[in-house]
């Protein structure tokens, strides 16, 4: 009987299994993914630092003083504004770093847009402004108060006072002489009216309703006036201008006499206190005299109601 290994062919050997788990370990290193490197990131040439501009901020006004002078005198006030924050426009150098906005940043623009501060590859601009406010310095504003008018005495002026004879003046007394800056350009005074008979009505203020009425009544009678040898001239505290003025607007055909310090008021009794809505204060009444032509009081008109009254004037003058 022939050997077993006979019957498997000449020349065949029989192959050795590998151990075990390495082909496993063959399989596992045939797709292990390579080994990855990272790079350094790359540092643009262009970015600049940020440089942080700091802005005074203007010095607060000094507190105004209080107004010790007393009341009633003449003062001048000065009013001045607070000082405002300078306006000044800085436009960098170019390839100078950005500086910081008015709103904390370099820009009005977003990453990489206009204006954000990022290069030229991102869009930036190399000019950067800052804006400020500019004004001017302030002016100062002189306001000028007019001057206080005396307070006469509430007591009658005595004979050869300055305020003589006052309200005193009656019938058949002489008229107080003047001589006052009038609507004409010159000076006009009562003895240039020897010989006429003068009607002197006292009235507060120009261009008033009350006053224009009245003046206005004057003035569509004057045909009437001057057929009796008389003229009319009236006295308030206004100014030669305000009273030009008054004049060419409602066309008065008769002189406007200033009696700025009221003196002459006074003297005919016309300036005297008076009060309104509860609040004390003196000023001209409405008072109207005739002067005869021998310069003596012919009749007096006192606390005037304004209409009809150059009417009741005309009256008088028939006699």
């Amino acid at each position: 009987m022939a050997p077993k290994s006979a019957s498997k062919g000449p020349g065949k050997k029989k192959a050795k299994a590998p151990p075990k788990g390495t082909a496993k370990k063959a399989a596992v290193s045939s797709v292990r993914k390579p080994a990855m490197k990272f790079a350094k990131p790359a540092v643009h040439k262009s970015a600049k630092p940020v440089v942080k501009v700091a802005v005074k901020p203007a010095p607060k006004a000094a507190p105004a003083k209080p107004d010790t002078k007393p009341h009633g005198a003449a003062s001048a006030k000065t009013v001045v504004k607070a000082p405002v924050r300078p306006l000044v426009r800085v436009a960098a150098a170019k390839g100078a770093p950005a500086p910081i906005g008015k709103f904390g940043r370099r820009g009005r623009g977003g990453k990489g847009g206009p204006g954000s501060g990022h290069g030229a590859e991102g869009g930036g601009h190399d000019q950067v402004g800052l804006e400020f406010e500019m004004v001017e310095p302030p002016i100062p504003v002189i306001v000028h108060e007019p001057p206080s008018l005396p307070t006469p005495s509430r007591r009658k002026p005595k004979p050869g006072s300055p305020d003589w004879p006052g309200e005193g003046l009656t019938v058949g007394m002489e008229a107080p002489a003047f001589s006052l800056p009038s609507s004409l350009g010159r000076k006009l005074s009562l003895s240039e009216f020897r010989g006429t008979r003068v009607v002197i009505y006292f009235y507060p203020k120009d261009d008033t309703p009350g006053c224009t009425m009245e003046a206005c009544g004057f003035r569509d009678n004057m045909s009437r006036i001057t057929s009796k040898d008389a003229v009319v001239l009236g006295i308030s505290l206004d100014d030669e201008l305000s009273h030009q003025r008054f004049a060419q607007k409602y066309n008065l055909q008769f002189p406007l006499l200033s009696d700025v310090d009221a003196a002459i008021c006074r003297r005919y009794g016309a300036y005297k206190e008076k009060s309104l809505y509860g609040r004390s204060f003196w000023g001209v009444e409405r008072t109207t005299f005739v002067i005869d032509r021998e310069g003596k009081v012919e009749n007096v008109f006192r606390r005037v109601k304004v209409e009809g009254h150059a009417d009741e004037v005309l009256a008088t003058l028939s006699v």
